[in-house]
């Protein structure tokens, strides 16, 4: 018995012996329970943000490298006169006159890396990828906030980058751990911004003049390095030093309606959810809000527009974290990449008011948007897309940002008791050739490979069979937010109107002479990540802990670039020379993914740090079922199908069960993080692409429709 419980039962005990005065009894309780009063910490919390664009360079900024290129900042400028817009790019000789550093001119080697070092733009318009500018106003950032109950202590960053490799989060804690000693337990994750500083390699100089489709050297530059991690590190310092007593307000929200989502690889399901918390102290001021977007932040790379393409900017998430600081002056804004996997540049309509259906439908182009897109959601009845790129990150930030303050509107309030940390390192097997030709001539300097599949023995330089990565799990309360290290398909965590017969590799075998997708044992889906969740308010963040590119389920694999390693995909890739899967849709973000299992050893991973928390959301097979008995993996009208009006489950028994939505206690639709479905806005639809089980009396009970179809078909 506790020394709690013991003094209870004593005073029981005292109690039965003889009555006490009720005032004398009401005191003796209140000095019961003062040890527990006393106990209960305050939760706290605090936030800060950081400038991590590149200065424009100076004569003093040459400082960086005397005495190697010379014995003052002066005489470095002198020697090495060739031009350099910003700091951190090595001094060279301009002998090719091209006003820039090119393949064959002589540049002074000053840290021994061996390579030319300057901060290239990452991003989706090719290596050797040049900043001429900065967006005004919205260069690219990193936000901080920290949290506290008690003596434990957290702190989550956001940082505008295409991803960032687990080793510099190391350098950033370390740092961290430096100047702020009790502060250990920091999560990281990337914006996915693709008009920052290359932190990962595969932009650095090509073969031909001014630019080159193929990097021959890394593009990573230690000296941005340096200023990054000291940069970022001080920002989480700001924060932790800024904790104050908070509440916590938390809604998941809803994208904005204005928007409609783009994908470049099948399937084309994306997350529609849109998590956001918000803390506020003393007097209601705001502390941070921090929203979760699954979509890609590309805007300017993909433009085709030069004068955008040579800047660096935060694209549309630095434009939402503006507008929420303006709406709550002295607060800090933070954008959080979630499942972005294949989910591009959304087209996005003015007004702001326009409304795009989510109802699913053929795959088609759209007109209007900045990147170009393909869509299943239908054209808006009304509205006109904003086509120029600068305008489209002003239009999606500030609609990003009305949707997040319009979610807060109904936001729960939570002080949390509590702050429980995890964060695991994954082997995972690079079976992509073209990342390991990419190792091989060394695009990725400071990341090590690994000689063994626990990822304790390293590699000799330049190769790689196996990469370390890491996951990570952080709840407050009933707040929870678990981190992928990549560009997550979102079907690949939160589910999906899939199965088997929907994916592009089925089995682990395809037989090119009879196209037989069929002939060995069926490979496994990942598991339902939102489903193993245990708190009400799930947060999913992708490219968080590291960065290893696009995750998938094995059976979505397909290849299209020779990077495939492993059957079934090499004899597709042997027969269909990079071909569309066997849909006819392409699959090219598998060429920037590690490769098949990976996504399936990340969220084993997140899966069994979840599972230590204890029970999620109970899940079980099953599919929708509409009024004539006809069963789907999707709940809206396809075919003979007609709508779901509830699911067909097995629920460990043989005999499947038909829930009805409206009879014996189910009372509604739930969503893949198990709250009540909102329905598809504009339409009289009860459900939505993100709904994936039913509410019964009150309890979401998912529905996994990949597990449904196998053993109760769809017919």
């Amino acid at each position: 018995m506790s020394e709690m419980g013991d003094v209870r039962h004593r005073f029981l005990r005292a109690r039965a012996a003889r009555r006490l005065p009720v005032g004398v009894l009401a005191v003796f309780c209140v000095l019961l329970f003062v040890p527990a009063l006393a106990a209960a910490a305050r939760f706290e919390a605090g936030a800060a943000s950081a400038d991590i664009t590149p200065p424009a360079y100076t004569q003093a900024s040459d400082a960086a490298f005397a005495p190697a290129c010379g014995t003052t900042p002066k005489q470095v400028a002198e020697l090495w006169p060739g031009p350099r817009p910003f700091q951190f790019e090595k001094p060279y000789r301009d002998e090719k006159k091209l006003g820039r550093f090119a393949i064959g001119d002589t540049f002074c080697e000053s840290d021994g890396t061996g390579r030319y070092e300057a901060p290239y733009i990452a991003g989706g318009s090719g290596q050797n990828h040049w900043p001429e500018s900065v967006d005004p106003g919205n260069g690219p950032a990193a936000r901080a906030v920290a949290f506290s109950v008690g003596s434990s202590r957290a702190a989550v960053v956001s940082v505008d980058s295409i991803g960032m490799f687990n080793v510099t989060f190391e350098r950033i804690r370390a740092e961290v751990q430096k100047k702020d000693p009790g502060l250990s337990q920091i999560f990281i994750s990337s914006t996915h911004d693709e008009s920052a500083p290359d932190p990962i390699g595969l932009w650095g100089p090509g073969t031909e003049e001014p630019e080159s489709p193929t990097a021959v050297s890394s593009g990573v530059d230690e000296y941005y390095f340096n200023f990054l991690v000291e940069r970022i590190a001080n920002a989480v310092v700001a924060a932790d030093h800024a904790r104050k007593p908070a509440k916590l307000h938390v809604a998941i929200g809803s994208m904005p309606s204005n928007t409609q989502s783009c994908w470049s690889s099948y399937p084309f399901i994306d997350d529609q959810s849109m998590p956001v918390m918000q803390a506020t102290g003393r007097g209601g001021a705001v502390i941070f809000t921090l929203v979760d977007v699954s979509t890609h932040a590309e805007t300017l790379s993909f433009s085709g527009n030069h004068a955008y393409i040579d800047t660096l900017s935060a694209d549309w998430p630095g434009k939402m974290r503006a507008d929420l600081e303006a709406r709550w002056p002295g607060s800090v804004g933070v954008e959080m990449a979630g499942m972005v996997g294949s989910v591009e540049t959304p087209t996005v309509y003015e007004p702001e008011s326009t409304q795009v259906l989510r109802v699913p439908g053929a795959l088609h182009g759209v007109s209007g948007n900045p990147d170009g897109c393909r869509s299943v959601y239908p054209q808006p009845a009304s509205g006109t897309p904003v086509t120029d790129a600068k305008e489209f990150n002003n239009a999606y930030g500030q609609s990003v940002s009305d949707a997040a303050a319009a979610a807060l509107g109904g936001a729960r309030t939570v002080r949390p008791s509590a702050i429980k940390t995890q964060q695991q390192p994954v082997c995972v097997e690079l079976e992509n050739n073209l990342f390991k030709a990419a190792f091989a001539a060394g695009l990725f300097p400071d990341r090590p490979g690994y000689a063994d599949s626990a990822c304790s023995v390293e590699a000799k330089k330049g190769s790689a069979p196996f990469l370390k990565s890491n996951v990570g799990v952080l709840t407050m309360g009933p707040v929870q937010l678990a981190y992928s290290p990549g560009e997550v398909f979102p079907f690949t965590e939160v589910g999906g109107p899939i199965d088997e017969a929907q994916m592009p590799f089925p089995n682990n075998c395809y037989e090119p002479t009879t196209e037989n997708f069929n002939c060995g044992t069926p490979l496994p889906m990942t598991p339902f990540t939102t489903a193993e969740m245990t708190g009400r308010y799930r947060f999913l963040v992708g490219l968080g802990e590291d960065m290893i590119g696009y995750m998938v389920p094995p059976g979505n694999f397909v290849g299209s670039e020779g990077e495939a390693t492993k059957e079934p995909w090499l004899a597709y890739e042997n027969q269909k020379k990079g071909g569309p899967d066997r849909f006819g849709y392409g699959h090219s973000d598998d060429a920037e993914s590690v490769g098949p299992y990976a996504g399936l050893a990340v969220t084993d991973a997140l899966k069994e740090l979840l599972t230590s928390d204890g029970p999620g959301l109970q899940l079980v097979p099953g599919v929708f079922v509409d009024g004539g008995g006809h069963l789907s993996d999707t709940p809206f009208a396809a075919g003979s199908f007609t709508g779901a009006v509830g699911v067909e489950v097995l629920l460990g028994a043989k005999t499947p069960s038909k829930l009805i939505v409206g009879e014996h206690g189910v009372r509604g639709w739930a969503t893949f993080d198990g709250l009540r479905d909102p329905g598809t806005a504009g339409t009289s639809l009860p459900y939505s692409v993100r709904t994936r089980g039913v509410l019964v009396r009150k309890r979401p009970l998912l529905i996994d429709v990949f597990e449904g179809a196998r053993k109760l078909g769809v017919h």
